[in-house]
């Protein structure tokens, strides 16, 4: 007989590669099931980005002793019951699969205590097999400890990427439901440094307290209602593009291709953080196994909650009238006088298009705003004024050649007052901060441009290799408010010819050449 059944111990490993994919899959696992359980306080222990140990610690209901060793078993849930409860989940969990799965894979405990109960229980499973069931000391709360992940599936282990890798995915789950639960204290423990201790608080603060305040000044907060539900969040106004947006239906983090394909038609990459209100029974959370993805009964409708939520928060493209500086030159001195811009609108996401004195100017929005930056940023310079940074949620290993180590320790200063922060653990190098307002990956193009252009460290060489990274690119798509601000502010530059590095900011056509083209006199 060629077809056989599996053992259980198959069928449960086949299971967890469905749920337990990463560290980051067990943290979200037991962050849901701390959350279902009414827990207002949360702590979150990792070792060796999680390959060593997770551990979620909570205050929440407990598990009572008869439940225990069912929490550890397939498809034993207190969530739902019959069919028909699938189509009314308010819960994050309810598929009975999490626990089960992460036990098959790791070394697992679990010890919780009911209000009702004198002593709490621990449970030890090792590979889905179960070593110890036990009365114990502890608080009204669960505490869940998952050990070497992965130890018993060595293949499973290869896959899994560096450790600074590792921990993003983990610091992004953790940010992922602080955010969604700012009612909530979260604290997150990375190798025994505290990365966020997160008090219960507003949205709004919630979102100061993990991004920081300057963030926030960049994001405009939206909502909007209809028949169908609610939409909320914020949204970026268009300096910030570091980071991955955040989608949430019901309090769930989810990936949705339909919500993130409208918002980049219509924001284009800027930063986002959605909330979604919507009835149980429009959307599926059943499709995978991580319930991480979501279907909607009417696409269409969703749809139309998102751009009624924006016209009615955001202004769309529409004519307006700015004052601005002459942009002849005479005797290289620029003449001031009373004039207007009309801005028309964006071609392409790339230039600004508008009309003035019987001109049509076509502003490339990039090259003006770096123009803007650097200005700003060699101002700053000038006056001895450090560049503000931003921590870097894990850090960045910088590979450095004994060349670069010497002039890094001579750049010392230099490279600390434009931002950024370079630790030195074992003659191991890492970017602990970059400058604020910058991605990663372009800190590091800056860091590594600064280094190469040593001994040249003119303010004027500095500000202009931070400018150009920090400034908005081609394929941006503006809002109304921010094509407004960035000609105001660059009407009013020194040089608005110009970039730093000497390209044009804009073309003009009059409109006699127009005129005569199309053969209108």
């Amino acid at each position: 007989m060629k077809i056989k059944p599996l053992s259980e111990e198959v069928i449960n490993k086949i299971a967890a590669g469905e749920v337990v994919e990463r560290p980051a899959s067990v943290l979200k696992e037991l962050i849901e099931n701390s959350l279902d359980a009414s827990a207002t306080s949360l702590e979150v222990y990792i070792e060796k980005a999680g390959k060593r140990l997770i551990c979620v610690v909570d205050n929440g209901e407990g598990i009572e002793k008869e439940d225990i060793l069912n929490a550890v078993k397939r498809h034993y849930t207190s969530k739902i019951r019959t069919e028909e409860d699938l189509y009314s989940i308010l819960s994050y969990g309810f598929r009975g699969e999490a626990l089960s799965s992460i036990s098959a894979v790791s070394k697992l405990t679990i010890t919780s205590r009911t209000k009702n109960d004198i002593y709490g229980n621990q449970v030890v499973v090792e590979g889905g097999n179960l070593i110890s069931l036990s009365q114990v000391g502890c608080p009204v709360g669960t505490k869940v400890e998952v050990k070497d992940l992965f130890y018993n599936v060595p293949a499973r282990q290869k896959f899994l990427k560096s450790e600074n890798t590792e921990n993003l995915h983990n610091v992004w789950v953790f940010i992922n439901y602080a955010l969604s639960n700012p009612e909530k204290h979260f604290k997150l423990v990375i190798d025994s440094k505290e990365t966020f201790n997160l008090y219960p608080s507003s949205l709004k603060e919630r979102v100061s307290q993990i991004y920081g305040k300057k963030y926030l000044e960049d994001l405009k907060f939206i909502e909007y209602e209809n028949y169908l539900g609610k939409v909320y969040g914020f949204v970026s106004l268009g300096n910030v593009k570091t980071r991955k947006s955040h989608i949430f239906i019901n309090k769930r983090p989810v990936k949705n291709a339909l919500i993130s394909s409208v918002m980049k038609k219509k924001i284009g990459d800027n930063f986002f953080i959605l909330f979604f209100e919507l009835p149980p029974y429009f959307i599926d959370v059943n499709v995978h196994p991580s319930k991480q993805e979501v279907k909607f009964r009417k696409e269409n409708v969703v749809v139309d909650l998102i751009e009624s939520a924006l016209k009615e928060n955001l202004n769309e493209f529409k004519t307006f009238v700015v004052s601005y500086q002459e942009l002849r030159q005479n005797t290289a001195q620029y003449q001031t006088k009373n004039g207007k811009f009309e801005i028309l609108g964006q071609i392409e996401d790339t230039f600004i298009v508008a009309y003035s004195e019987s001109h049509v100017y076509f502003i490339d929005q990039h090259v003006a705003n770096e123009r803007v930056m650097y200005e700003i940023l060699l101002n700053q310079l000038k006056e001895n004024k450090k560049i503000p940074s931003q921590r870097l949620l894990s850090p960045f290993k910088l590979h450095l050649s004994p060349s670069q180590v010497y002039t890094l320790n001579e750049m010392k200063e230099t490279i600390e007052r434009i931002g950024f922060v370079v630790e030195n653990k074992e003659d191991q190098y890492f970017l602990t901060a970059i400058p604020y307002n910058l991605e990663t990956s372009k800190a590091v193009e800056v860091f590594y441009e600064v280094l190469e252009s040593y001994p040249d460290t003119s303010n004027e060489k500095l500000a202009s290799s931070l400018s150009c990274r920090m400034s908005i690119t081609a394929g941006d798509r503006l809002t109304l408010e921010k094509a407004k601000q960035l000609i105001q502010e660059w009407i009013k530059t020194e040089n608005p010819n110009v970039c730093p590095h000497g390209r044009p900011i804009y073309y003009k056509v009059s409109l006699d050449e127009i005129k005569k083209a199309v053969g209108r006199k």
